[in-house]
């Protein structure tokens, strides 16, 4: 193993990310790209997932910009094995790479998804925030002669609205043909989840499929829970007034 990567996994078990990504950096600045490409094959995906934690788009690290897409799925899915984790920082972390070169998006995507079983549960978090927003953007992006529904992004959608919105969701007039879609790659070019959606329907159509099964899963189990959570509240205040009442009733009675 190269001396840099020994010296760079010493950094990071000592809480010197800085140190660690210059270590490893410095092999460009002295042997070039070359060089460093050949090395990031060889480091722990756990120590490139260290390093690349700490920085986003406004900061970045020569390693982002190297590392090829198995590198970096190998990497990325190791980011559940924080405590501090949070969606957020993970979807810097993808769109610092993926979008480095438009013609390479697709490249880091498939990548993440066949890193399995972790792979698509990755990408599933990436979208965490937007699960919503996912599904009205993809049946909204369609040349519709009818109206289309939509689900609430503040969450007051009831269950059998969600359960309706899929039916129209997954019907053939409306998702499987590609053709009917009116918006471009570069319309929608925000380097961010739309454009990662636009590229899975587009490039990535079997990703796309089970990515928006697991997605529509957990926003069901979440709208369920949600559901129940309201059900059970409405239960304790309805016994809870009716404990009032047989109080209200037994004072009455004195």
């Amino acid at each position: 193993m190269h001396p840099a990567i020994i010296n760079a996994s010493k950094l990071i078990l000592v809480g010197d990310i800085i140190g660690a990504e210059k270590e490893l950096s410095d092999i460009a600045d002295q042997h070039g790209d070359y060089a460093l490409a050949e090395i990031l094959e060889e480091v722990p995906a756990k120590d490139l997932l260290a390093i690349m934690r700490e920085y986003d788009s406004s900061k970045e690290s020569v390693l982002s910009l190297m590392v090829t897409p198995e590198q970096f799925a190998r990497a990325i899915v190791l980011d559940t094995q924080y405590g501090d984790r949070t969606k957020d920082k993970l979807r810097a972390m993808i769109n610092l790479v993926i979008y480095k070169s438009a013609d390479e998006t697709a490249d880091y995507l498939d990548a993440i998804y066949q890193t399995k079983p972790a792979g698509i549960e990755t990408l599933a978090d990436y979208f965490n925030d937007y699960h919503e927003d996912v599904f009205n953007f993809v049946l909204h992006a369609c040349n519709a002669s009818t109206t289309l529904p939509f689900i609430c992004d503040d969450g007051s959608s009831t269950l059998d609205e969600i359960k309706e919105f899929f039916e129209v969701f997954h019907s053939t007039e409306h998702i499987i043909d590609k053709l009917k879609w009116n918006i471009s790659r570069a319309e929608i070019a925000d380097s961010d989840w739309k454009e990662a959606i636009w590229v899975l329907f587009h490039e990535l159509a079997d990703v796309f499929d089970h990515l928006i099964l697991e997605l529509q899963g957990r926003l069901l189990a979440k709208y369920i829970k949600q559901e129940s959570k309201t059900i059970s509240n409405a239960l304790i205040e309805d016994l809870l007034k009716s404990i009032d009442l047989e109080n209200d009733a037994e004072e009455s009675a004195i």
